[in-house]
């Protein structure tokens, strides 16, 4: 079956085609380490995992490259006009801003873990490709392309093929964010050409010598080089944010364009927006939740959300749709994963049967994920297996086979995740096999709409101390009832 996304690039979904189906060689651009990663950063790098996974579901083997941005892009005396994320940083804590990168780096790794992110391949620091970047201006000069004074250089965007096209946004039509702050905009012919290099001040931590002096990188020229080195010039996909889409991946694609005259990469896949309760995050309100932050709870809560239950949340959205956080929409996620693994669980204790349904189940999750990356569809279908009556090894086998694109854990549970998602003992305990049995008749015989069977079946059912409650798409839940004991 084959794979299709939605390429920014071209504005619609597209087959996948590897240049290579042996190695599909992706980029992601990484964190700047100056913090910990909020939960909107998380959301984002969660698209490259479920790309990785579905890659490797699909059968391809995968190559992925995730850069860390481990250094600081502005002058020291413009860090009381704008901040400068690492540098920052490291002033307010009194530290170097290597030790700071170095810090946020492992608390980064620490949340992908707890994300259950797959590891990159390569996770190449900005700070030790400083070579790279500086051949890669080398090569830039050499087509024309660069202009300068004072030890600052520039990218002339009107030397790069079709610039703008990519991202919709035409030459002169507003100026893009720029790291180096307002003060050097004096050097630039137009707004819209971006920094290369820039001369470092005395004092400045992060500087490197270069045939233009003493300096550091602009921002794009980062990505742009260390995509070169590890994945060569041209390769399958470019992931992000959508925020990164212009004027970061549209620069980056400018300079490997100009330099190289290649394509860079042949897809290019962004994740929408994460908001809070409707708002956009930001450390002024407050709102920046953290993976720590979520397991603390809401103010007031007493209980908290593992990091499975955000990532089960996300899950319920497609990437490419904004996202609204509410701690109401986290809870309601942890519920619904907490009974989706119970009901796994309670399907893989009764007897082996439905390999014929577990067939046809498969190539439906299969086909839902095929299709974009489509992992609302592939959730209904996880529910959709649970209710179909096979059990035993074949469901084992196929929520094995699940998990290892979703990876919310189909198959395991605790008390304490029960407790913590507020789903009582009797809502994801383990049902005696007869009385599963019974609730299937009882279900049987409502469609046929023989209600006094499915009646006298539920007062069986009773009588064996559960209780039925039939929820809104149709589904049946088997609740124990408080205080009664197995007959």
């Amino acid at each position: 079956m084959r794979l299709y996304l939605y390429d920014s690039a071209s504005r619609g979904k597209v087959p996948f085609e590897p240049a290579d189906p042996g190695r599909v060689r992706i980029y992601t651009c990484g964190p700047t380490v100056y913090r910990y990663a909020h939960i909107g950063n998380l959301r984002t790098y969660l698209l490259t995992d479920l790309l990785v996974r579905t890659l490797r579901y699909l059968g391809y083997a995968t190559f992925s490259v995730q850069n860390i941005t481990d250094m600081g892009h502005m002058h020291q005396g413009q860090l009381e006009l704008g901040e400068d994320r690492v540098i920052a940083a490291a002033r307010a804590a009194g530290k170097s801003a290597r030790e700071i990168a170095a810090f946020f780096t492992e608390a980064y790794f620490r949340d992908c873990r707890r994300m259950a992110f797959l590891p990159a391949d390569v996770y190449p620091r900005a700070s030790e490709h400083v070579p790279e970047m500086i051949s890669l201006v080398d090569a830039l000069e050499e087509r024309g392309a660069v202009y300068g004074e004072g030890g600052y250089l520039y990218f002339d965007v009107t030397k790069a093929p079709g610039y703008g096209v990519f991202s919709g946004a035409g030459l002169g039509e507003g100026e893009p964010a720029d790291r180096t702050g307002e003060a050097i905009h004096r050097h630039k012919k137009r707004p819209e050409d971006f920094t290369l290099w820039m001369p470092a001040e005395p004092g400045r931590e992060f500087r490197w010598d270069s045939p233009w002096g003493p300096g550091w990188p602009g921002w794009h020229i980062e990505c742009a080089a260390m995509s070169l080195k590890y994945l060569g010039s041209e390769f399958d996909i470019h992931v992000g944010g959508v925020d990164l889409r212009f004027p970061h991946h549209e620069n980056s694609r400018a300079v490997v364009l100009t330099a190289t005259g290649k394509r860079f990469a042949a897809l290019w896949v962004h994740a929408a927006h994460l908001l809070v309760e409707g708002k956009k995050m930001s450390k002024s309100a407050g709102n920046e939740h953290t993976l720590d932050d979520l397991e603390k709870g809401p103010p007031g809560a007493g209980t908290g959300f593992s990091p499975a239950d955000f990532r089960h949340y996300c899950l319920t959205l497609h990437y490419a749709s904004p996202m609204n956080f509410t701690w109401d929409g986290l809870a309601a996620a942890a519920r619904a994963r907490i009974r989706l693994q119970a009901a796994f669980r309670r399907a893989a204790l009764r007897e082996t049967s439905g390999g014929n349904a577990a067939a046809a189940l498969s190539a439906e999750f299969r086909g839902a994920i095929s299709d974009d990356l489509n992992m609302p569809r592939a959730l209904a279908i996880a529910h959709k297996a649970v209710r179909s009556g096979i059990g035993g090894d074949v469901v084992r086998s196929l929520a094995a086979e699940w998990d290892g694109v979703l990876a919310v854990g189909l198959l395991s549970e605790s008390g304490a995740e029960r407790e913590r998602a507020g789903v009582g003992e009797g809502e994801a305990e383990e049902v005696p096999p007869a009385v599963e049995a019974m609730a299937r008749e009882r279900e049987s015989r409502r469609r046929e709409r023989d209600y006094p069977a499915a009646d006298a079946l539920r007062e069986k059912i009773r009588a064996a101390g559960y209780d039925v409650v039939d929820a809104a798409e149709g589904t049946a839940v088997l609740r124990k009832i408080p205080g009664t004991r197995e007959r």
